[in-house]
């Protein structure tokens, strides 16, 4: 499995599933990430063989316990790294999302950290809380 394809599927269906508040259908995970159904179903079943995804045909696909933890991981790497690439680096909105999307998928938790401490970002995020690791990062649960 490729790694950038296994997040964008666990992020894609973890927002749709919270959005819906049921299952994400096969149909709206495609038009989602401009694949097809077949394409979907594919990765979909692997996630599921990988355990990270419950699925059953014709009723849709949500996250395991693990895949949730792995999507929430991606949301705030990609949060931290968009924050950092715009307001620190001044990159273009546009451009820092983009370039977030991608190296969300690569940069570790010891990097993160190094970033929210240079940004200060307890500072930032009003959500941040003391982590029972003695930590701080942002509320993951949004």
């Amino acid at each position: 499995m490729y790694p950038e394809r296994t997040g964008e599927y666990l992020e894609t269906i973890f927002l749709l599933v919270r959005k819906n508040n049921s299952p994400a259908r096969t149909k709206q995970i495609a038009e989602a990430l401009n694949v097809t159904s077949p394409s979907v179903t594919e990765m979909v079943r692997r996630l599921s063989e990988a355990g990270l995804v419950d699925y059953r045909p014709y009723y849709g696909a949500e996250l395991t316990e693990q895949g949730s933890l792995q999507a929430i991981k991606l949301r705030h790497s990609n949060r931290v790294l968009r924050r950092f690439l715009s307001e620190v680096l001044g990159m273009e909105p546009e451009t820092a999302t983009k370039e977030a999307s991608v190296l969300e998928h690569s940069t570790s938790e010891i990097v993160l950290d190094h970033i929210c401490r240079y940004m200060r970002h307890a500072e930032i995020c009003p959500k941040c809380e003391e982590q029972p690791d003695g930590r701080k990062c942002c509320n993951l649960s949004e």
